[in-house]
């Protein structure tokens, strides 16, 4: 049996979490929502604590069957953001200044605004797949709390950070995509399977 301590034979990141950047998680993490879950860290105060998005974990609801009027669009995918305020609507976008009140977290990547021009776009039969991407709840962490998870390696930061691997993101291939990315370290991640006990 490989024990988890094993995973982690590879050199330390020095890299810290700040508002923008990618959480990859360990390949063995086995809590529900972030198993093989790469989050997107929309914001990060070391004094106050964190609030991120699980970008590749999909939900069974699309926003046509969340929010009324939309009936004759095309189906929009809904993720799972996180555990918290599961009944909350978030969304990041590309869309930038095109929509009041947007938050800019990244080149070219922006959180919330007016859901009413965000509709509007939809409606207007503009394309979503490459621009805005749907959550409902988030994943949340107290002061300090974060900085402890990845002390001890539950976490790395990535900072390949684009608009289209944020937004054009799914399930665990996306998680390798984003190992890989981190460089040949964390190559070893990839053979690990989902419960170390199996192998």
């Amino acid at each position: 049996m490989k024990l988890r301590t094993e995973i982690f034979q590879v050199s330390r990141s020095s890299k810290e979490p700040h508002t923008g950047c990618l959480l990859v998680s360990e390949p063995c993490l086995n809590e529900v929502h972030f198993q093989r879950s790469v989050i997107f860290l929309v914001d990060h105060d070391p004094s106050i604590g964190s609030m991120g998005l699980v970008l590749n974990k999909s939900s069974n609801l699309m926003l046509n069957t969340v929010i009324e009027g939309l009936k004759t669009v095309p189906e929009i995918p809904v993720f799972c953001g996180g555990p918290m305020e599961s009944d909350h609507l978030f969304y990041i976008h590309t869309l930038g200044k095109l929509i009041p009140g947007a938050i800019k977290l990244s080149d070219g990547l922006y959180i919330g605004g007016d859901i009413d021009v965000i509709l509007s776009y939809i409606r207007r039969g503009n394309d979503v797949d490459r621009h805005i991407k749907f959550f409902l709840g988030y994943s949340g962490w107290e002061a300090g709390q974060l900085e402890k998870e990845l002390s001890e390696r539950f976490w790395i930061v990535s900072e390949k950070v684009t608009p289209e691997f944020c937004i054009c993101s799914d399930g665990e291939q996306y998680w390798r995509k984003a190992v890989k990315n981190l460089g040949e370290d964390y190559k070893s991640w990839l053979s690990y399977p989902r419960l170390p006990i199996l192998n």
